[in-house]
């Protein structure tokens, strides 16, 4: 710079380098590519870093500084003594990014790490130097070699996460030698005279269910069900529906449950997609799938009674036992398949976590929500009893609470928001497990006191639970926990290579939790249940696409997706989806969907489109064809979707939607009670519990 010596400065500018990866990158190929592409930024140096902050977008491109002091010192000079001699001298420089590295040459390389003691700790940063000092020195031994080979974990490290993580039962086979119904059987067998079902005033013994099963099953199988077919059952929350589930299960057949409150289409696609046999349902709801071109069968037939009450031959353990449809990327809802054997093999996880044998259980969620299947099973096989909330039940806090309490139910699954709904007075022997979305430390300082409470985690790929968390205590926050006995857990980053303790990756479950993939889909089953590196001969995990990390005391710490998918009130949405559908309506132009949190805890769908059409009859088609939980609360009709400069959809430039219950419900601090209905009974409580509720 011309007159750069007559300046007094401060001559220095941060430049972001990017520096691009891969797992065939090199030493000598990262620092050549690092030369040039420094070279290259060089024409744009007096470009200061705030400005590149407010062009691009971001507040902040990096948060790790790299300075190396290579300022031109006349050494000679300083070591002959002449003239003035500093005998002491200290720098302190600050910076506001959370780690700045800092080098110095010499006759061996000095470090000087500084950083921000609310991120890190003094160990975690001696850990960070040490593994440094290993990557440095594998660079400078082999410039050839690849980086991704280059191991940071010391064997000390690598066994404690093998430990953590439950890495021996990704190479041991699965245990599990019996089916679903045998099991019951075996529980039929010890306690035939215990109720194991009520729902609203009636009440039936483990012999009647056994025997109402049987019944129906001996009728499917007149019908042409058997292994390795799929039967529909269309069902509110009832006992016949348990019974259902358990005649289909006994047949060796697979059941698809469906949620009488989707749309129309959505039952057109399953049904179109899992090709079941026969249909199960009642009365009221059998016109939904008349004209399908499949057996619909009435659940109360009179002529189940001609059937025997005899148990058909027990199924295989491999058979699967249910298909769940979950939300797809592409718009198109994928069908997840589970085994008999996967099912078994969680009830003897679930068994070293909670206390099982008698307990008294609450069925809440949809029969189309994988809690369920822990719901039912966690009470029949092993001798509980099953509280079926009714459908007016489980829309209502207060009913749902009464129910709880009267009942005297030990075992609640609910997501965190349905949990914050409910008040834990009356129930301190109530266990909680939470799971399906991000559990707040207000929740846990309401429950955890006095109770066991459990924050648990799982996609439907691998078996409803996965992890679950130590019990919480109250002012802690909640980590999704450490692997259940039939789970291995590996944190990794994109090489497939364990990430140590504190450092996010992503995560994949092993073991024989892991499901058998997606319903023909077999292009998406192999790019996300992929080979498992660190199990046996043809070991199998699951990509979950879940952004994690462990913590020091080895449970795993949730920090989101890696991908577009959102969970909304525990359902697992792909936003893809919904974006699909609705740019598949008329008069729309381009369409976003993304999910705000303009009130702390309270997060929601919005949908942003371009063209001339009316938000109320682009939410109304929708909810014909997603279901409700699906439906954005709110659509925004913008002019055109902002674009970052990189030409990406900018979500921070998306104005905020006024929600058709805001000015109501801040009013002036008080709600009536009908619009607390409104407000809370879509996002929360129906969309959970698969009830529809009301409409805004």
């Amino acid at each position: 710079m011309a007159g750069a010596e007559a300046m007094v400065g401060l001559l220095i500018n941060t430049v972001p380098v990017r520096a691009r990866v891969t797992a065939a990158t090199t030493t000598s190929g990262l620092l050549d590519q690092l030369h040039g592409t420094h070279n290259h930024t060089l024409e744009h140096q007096h470009l200061a870093l705030a400005e590149i902050h407010r062009v691009s977008g971001h507040d902040q491109l990096f948060d790790t500084l790299f300075v190396f002091e290579n300022y031109p010192l006349d050494t000679a000079a300083l070591a002959s003594g002449e003239g003035l001699t500093v005998t002491g001298f200290t720098n302190r420089e600050y910076n506001h990014y959370p780690l700045a590295v800092q080098a110095f040459p010499g006759s061996e390389l000095g470090l000087r790490v500084e950083f921000d003691t609310d991120v890190f700790d003094t160990a975690s940063i001696e850990t960070l130097v040490k593994r440094l000092q290993a990557v440095w020195a594998a660079m400078a031994s082999d410039p050839g070699r690849r980086l991704s080979s280059i191991d940071v974990l010391q064997p000390a490290e690598l066994a404690c996460l093998d430990e953590w993580g439950n890495q021996a039962v990704s190479a041991r086979p699965a245990t599990a030698t019996v089916s679903i119904p045998a099991m019951f059987t075996e529980q039929v067998a010890r306690t035939p005279d215990a109720v194991a079902v009520v729902c609203g005033e009636c009440s039936t013994t483990y012999r009647e269910l056994d025997e109402t099963a049987n019944r129906l099953a001996h009728l499917l199988a007149d019908r042409g069900v058997g292994p390795g077919q799929r039967v529909a059952l269309l069902f509110s929350r009832s006992a016949e529906a348990i019974a259902a589930i358990l005649a289909v299960l006994k047949t060796g057949a697979a059941y698809v449950p469906i949620d009488p409150v989707v749309p129309t289409a959505r039952i057109e696609f399953m049904l179109a997609d899992a090709t079941p046999i026969a249909a199960i349902t009642t009365t009221d709801l059998a016109d939904r799938l008349h004209g399908r071109g499949l057996q619909v069968i009435d659940v109360n037939d009179p002529c189940l009674r001609t059937y025997p009450h005899t148990a058909p031959p027990p199924p295989s353990p491999d058979d699967i036992a249910y298909l769940i449809y979950t939300s797809g990327t592409t718009g198109v809802p994928k069908g997840v398949a589970i085994t008999h054997r996967n099912v078994v093999e969680l009830m003897a996880s679930l068994d070293n976590s909670l206390e099982l044998d008698g307990q008294v259980w609450s069925q809440w969620h949809s029969l189309a929500f994988d809690v369920s299947v822990c719901e039912i099973w966690g009470a029949l096989l092993h001798g509980g009893r099953l509280v079926v909330a009714p459908e007016q039940v489980a829309r209502s806090p207060a009913e749902l609470h009464d129910l709880l309490v009267a009942e005297r139910v030990d075992v609640l699954c609910q997501t965190p928001s349905a949990a914050g709904m409910l008040s834990p007075q009356g129930l301190e022997s109530v266990a909680l497990v939470v799971a399906g979305e991000a559990c707040p430390v207000e929740l846990v300082q309401r429950w955890a006191p006095g109770r066991v409470m459990i924050n648990a985690y799982g996609p439907t790929e691998t078996t409803v639970y996965a992890a679950m968390s130590a019990p919480l205590r109250a002012g802690s926050d909640a980590p999704i926990g450490s692997p259940v006995a039939g789970a291995a857990l590996f944190v990794l980053d994109s090489w497939l290579r364990p990430v140590p303790p504190g450092v996010v990756g992503e995560l994949y479950v092993a073991g024989p939790a892991v499901g058998v993939g997606y319903w023909r889909r077999p292009g998406l089953t192999g790019s996300r249940f992929v080979a498992c590196p660190f199990g046996g001969f043809g070991a199998r995990m699951y990509r979950t696409g879940d952004v994690v990390r462990w913590r020091a005391d080895g449970q795993l710490e949730y920090l989101g997706r890696a991908d577009e998918q959102v969970k909304i009130r525990g359902y697992r949405i792909e936003l893809g989806e919904i974006q699909a559908a609705l740019s598949a309506l008329e008069g729309v132009g381009q369409a976003a969907v993304i999910a705000r949190e303009d009130r702390p805890g309270d997060k929601r769908l919005v949908g942003y489109v371009t063209g001339s059409v009316d938000p109320g009859w682009l939410r109304a088609k929708l909810r014909e064809r997603l279901p409700e939980y699906m439906v954005p609360a709110a659509v925004v009709v913008v002019e055109a979707l902002p674009l970052t400069v990189n030409g990406k959809l900018d979500k921070r430039a998306l104005p905020a939607p006024e929600y058709a219950d805001a000015d109501r419900y801040r009013g002036s601090g008080r709600a009536d009670r009908g619009v607390v209905g409104r407000y809370l009974c879509p996002d929360s409580w129906c969309a959970a519990g698969g009830g529809r509720g009301f409409v805004f």
